[in-house]
């Protein structure tokens, strides 16, 4: 039988149509296809909530870290890991959403790992850490500016992430950030009074922090010299998370205070514009140190403020959901630690101090172009 051109065209049309049909079903209208490579990444961890010590006894903590007061968590959920890269990008995908640093066009970078041509450009530095580079075009998806990528990353900490960036990606999944109390209770692991989230004392080659001469040399005793992957190591806690305490800082919804109280505690109402408040952040990041003799010592009280819309390459995140009171407890598995070194790649990324109080310039200014924008950002 013979079938006339149109005929043909007709089929192939109706068929074309009824896949683009079939695929819009199979999506929603913010969905993109899943990943189980990276998909694992953004697994949860329920716990039980209850009451515990908040804070530090040490005398040598920053910004309110050494403030302890009891607090009560209802129980809730959280992620096992930092988001990832691969899992930001999925997002930014489905809602074809611009970050801050890339409004602002751009962010600040460690200089070790700034290519000599983009610093040779910049002419201003942050005040009392020069090794802060406010670098053009550096955002989430080329962490240094120009020519970086993701495409070794994609097991990374999504960086360059503000605030208002992380509570846009977290209100996507149908979740939240986390408030303070809550992110505490989940990096102290169901252990109370402990520096760490293992217990007591400092352990090696469980966490990723600046080990050497700082800013000029690290020795990369745990493997690393700037930003890792979030499983280089084994889980921290016996909540199984892992990445509670060094490599990135990681975003919460309380605002900060640096004398916290427990009007403190309570997370920034929804309504209020988030840009215009300083918000706590904890865990250190790779550019901290084990006992605070530069920048922050890295333990589970560890804590800083920032301006919601900063960022730079050692800013993440992780989401949190609330449960219903009576939710079953995840039980801690009392089972011996394995704090043997993991096989590691070498990364090739950047790496950025903290402490320091900055007013965000006028990237024109920096670099000669770029949107003005007024913000204290402290790393």
């Amino acid at each position: 039988m013979k079938i006339g051109t149109f005929t043909m065209l007709t089929i192939y049309s109706s068929l074309a149509f009824m896949v683009l049909i079939s695929l819009s079903h199979a999506l929603s209208k913010d969905e993109v296809p899943a990943d189980p490579v990276y998909d694992k990444y953004e697994e949860m961890v329920a716990l039980p909530g209850g009451k515990f010590t908040m804070g530090s006894s040490k005398s040598d903590g920053k910004d309110g870290e050494s403030v302890q007061r009891k607090v009560t968590v209802k129980p809730f959920k959280i992620n096992k890991y930092p988001i990832t890269t691969a899992s930001f990008r999925k997002f930014v995908r489905a809602k074809k959403y611009k970050t801050d640093a890339e409004k602002y066009t751009w962010s600040f970078a460690f200089e070790a790992f700034v290519p000599e041509a983009i610093k040779n450009t910049i002419e201003q530095r942050l005040p009392g850490a020069p090794w802060w580079i406010p670098v053009q075009n550096a955002y989430w998806r080329q962490p240094e500016g120009k020519g970086s990528g993701i495409e070794n990353r994609l097991n990374y900490p999504a960086v360059h992430i503000s605030n208002v960036d992380a509570r846009a990606f977290c209100q996507w999944h149908g979740w939240r950030l986390p408030t303070e109390p809550e992110w505490e209770f989940a990096a102290r692991g169901g252990l109370e009074g402990k520096e760490y989230p293992w217990g007591k004392k400092f352990e090696k080659n469980r966490m990723n922090i600046w080990q050497g001469k700082f800013p000029e040399e690290n020795t990369k005793a745990d493997g690393y010299h700037g930003v890792g992957p979030v499983d280089a190591f084994p889980p921290q806690n016996d909540y199984d998370l892992y990445d509670m305490i060094g490599n990135v800082w990681e975003w919460t919804s309380t605002k900060f205070s640096a004398t916290p109280s427990a009007k403190d505690d309570a997370p920034s109402p929804e309504e209020e514009n988030p840009s215009q408040v300083r918000f706590v952040l904890r865990g250190g990041s790779y550019i901290d140190s084990k006992d605070g003799k530069f920048n922050h010592a890295t333990r589970v009280t560890t804590r800083m403020g920032n301006e919601a819309d900063a960022g730079s390459d050692n800013l993440g995140f992780r989401c949190a959901v609330s449960l219903p009171t009576g939710t079953s407890e995840k039980k801690p598995k009392g089972k011996k630690k394995n704090a043997d070194k993991v096989a590691r790649e070498e990364p090739t990324v950047t790496e950025l101090p903290e402490g320091a109080k900055f007013v965000r310039p006028n990237p024109a200014d920096l670099n000669g172009k770029g949107k003005k924008k007024k913000n204290r950002n402290e790393l």
